[in-house]
């Protein structure tokens, strides 16, 4: 009997990854602009609340449950389009046509365009889940010193969001697997620790997390401009531009909002950090350096996404680039990089379950100390990512070689 129930659960281990395999459909393709033709980045691919976004190389690939019938593809100041799923391993060629629009001047004839930002502001509680929500995601970051890649790591997340009306504190991040590799003849060429990893779709999110955009004695420090108007999903969108003009103890931000014309949700903000001072803006990226290293902020910047579902928006993408110059006061020039971290979010379930404390991800936590080596072609199986692009596969298999020879 103990040795035909052996036989059972040998039996179930091998057939298992055969099983999910059969669970899911996978629809691949390519996003583009219909009049350029040129492939379109950062693209929204969803189907009910499993997504992903296109790369920089306008592809995407996504592993959907069999009865999944349609794809919705948007992108602001393009029009939407929904496209039936046919079959598993689909290839799709989606090219989206710009959508311009000129809004009514009666519009905005009594409004501001700070009256704009603070009624949407005031809209948060009507526009964001007031309700827990869990999340699936996925996490990439990548480092460069000029065009070299030193490091990538990725991991498939768990996300725990409280509602919007309450403090992020609450909210927590969990690894659930992930990967890594690193040149290693260059590991010690950056001994600086940056903000964010993993716990960015927490203190990135601007709705929920004010405190990053929206702090209230921040907001007098700012002019507003409205510089146009854009469509997403077929609704008219305000673009509001923020400009720091007062000082404040640290750097702010120059924004630019998209806000919903009608339901007044923010949908997508683009920001980019003040660096004209070079100490605020430093105390900002950067958590520690060692004595002696030198640290020039270049580029901090954020673009954020949105999805509606319904009357509610949620976190959709986050993408965040940092650069900056490091040098050791001994040495003449200083070496340039590069840190881009990608969060997607591909599930939402609505009933959410708190992440424990033990099992969450510290702001303060590395990332490649918390993940493994990746050596599998096949690593991710039935969970969404962001597709990789061409530079980055190549960039991956030097690694997996360089690594390889580090270790023999």
């Amino acid at each position: 009997m103990h040795r035909l129930h052996h036989l059972l659960i040998l039996l179930m281990v091998m057939i298992g990854p055969s099983l999910i395999a059969q669970d899911v459909i996978t629809v691949s393709g390519i996003v583009t602009d219909r009049q350029t033709h040129q492939p379109l980045p950062h693209v929204s691919v969803a189907a009910d609340m499993v997504g992903t976004v296109t790369n920089d190389q306008g592809r995407f690939t996504l592993k959907l449950k069999p009865e999944a019938t349609t794809l919705t593809i948007s992108l602001i100041g393009y029009k939407s389009q929904h496209v039936d799923i046919e079959a598993n391993g689909q290839e799709l060629q989606v090219q989206l046509q710009p959508q311009a629009v000129t809004l009514n001047e009666v519009v905005v004839r009594y409004l501001s365009a700070e009256d704009i930002v603070r009624a949407a502001i005031s809209r948060f509680p009507h526009n964001y889940s007031l309700e827990s929500n869990s999340y699936k995601g996925f996490y990439r970051e990548v480092m460069m010193k000029r065009r070299q890649y030193l490091s990538i790591s990725e991991a498939v997340v768990d996300l725990y969001k409280t509602p919007y009306d309450k403090d992020i504190l609450f909210d927590a991040v969990a690894i659930r697997r992930g990967r890594r590799m690193m040149n290693i003849k260059r590991a010690d060429t950056l001994a600086v620790k940056l903000k964010g990893g993993p716990t960015l779709p927490i203190f990135a999110d601007l709705v929920k997390n004010e405190e990053f955009l929206f702090y209230a004695d921040d907001l007098p420090c700012y002019r507003y401009e409205y510089v146009g108007n854009e469509m997403l999903d077929d609704r008219q969108h305000y673009v509001i531009r923020m400009t720091p003009e007062d000082e404040k103890p640290y750097a702010l931000f120059y924004a630019t909002l998209y806000i919903d014309q009608l339901s007044l949700a923010i949908t997508r903000a683009d920001l980019r950090l003040d660096l004209r001072n070079r100490a605020r803006a430093t105390s900002t990226m950067l958590i520690h350096r060692p004595a002696g290293l030198r640290f020039t902020p270049l580029e901090l910047s954020f673009s954020i996404y949105y999805r509606t579902e319904g009357d509610i928006t949620h976190l959709s993408y986050i993408r965040n680039v940092m650069r900056f110059k490091c040098d050791w006061r001994r040495r003449l020039f200083a070496s340039p990089f590069t840190v881009i971290s990608e969060f997607v979010v591909t599930d939402r379930q609505p009933k959410a379950t708190p992440i424990r404390q033990r099992d969450s991800f510290h702001s303060r936590d590395n990332l490649y100390d918390n993940v493994e080596f990746f050596d599998e072609p096949d690593f991710w199986g039935a969970d969404n990512i962001i597709e990789p692009t061409e530079p980055l596969n190549r960039a991956v298999e030097r690694l997996r070689r360089t690594v390889k020879q580090a270790t023999q």
